[in-house]
């Protein structure tokens, strides 16, 4: 049986299948190249721009790589993984970070990247989100301070 590959995640597809489900991207002998995008270097300043679950944050990380932004992918220390995993605390999250002069446009990435993971959110939401009970993506209650939601990683409220 001929397999069609995906150029970026690596997924097999039957030969009927055009796009991968999972990236969108077109499957074939035609389909586009990863974008290439420079690296990050050690000791370069960086700036968080969210915290969630692992596949939450790879699909972050390609929409920042299709704009030509590169960032890093920081894992729970294994202590953390473990209270986790043994606390029943939902899933491991870790943190996707970016160059300080990328965070503003990193900013309007991870927003638009929310969107397509949480087609309901509102168009103005940061304000709203200040003064919610629940995060507006899963529906967890939320403290009245809280910047992200600690069920779907969701941030909120505005950063300076």
């Amino acid at each position: 049986m001929e397999l069609k590959i995906c150029p970026r995640c690596g997924e097999e597809y039957v030969a009927t299948v055009t796009t991968c489900v999972d990236c969108g991207v077109p499957l074939g002998s035609d389909a586009p190249e990863e974008p290439a995008v420079p690296e990050i270097g050690a000791g370069e300043e960086l700036v968080a721009v969210r915290h969630a679950e692992v596949t939450w944050i790879e699909g972050l990380a390609h929409a920042l790589a299709d704009a030509g932004l590169p960032s890093r992918v920081e894992l729970p220390t294994e202590a953390d993984a473990r209270r986790v995993q043994s606390g029943g605390l939902g899933a491991i999250r870790c943190t996707l970070y970016v160059r300080r002069g990328d965070a503003e446009v990193a900013a309007r990435i991870d927003a638009a990247f929310a969107r397509t993971q949480v087609p309901d959110l509102p168009d103005d939401d940061a304000p709203a989100w200040a003064e919610a009970e629940a995060c507006p993506g899963c529906g967890s209650s939320l403290d009245a301070d809280a910047e992200e939601c600690p069920e779907c990683g969701l941030t909120f409220g505005s950063e300076g």
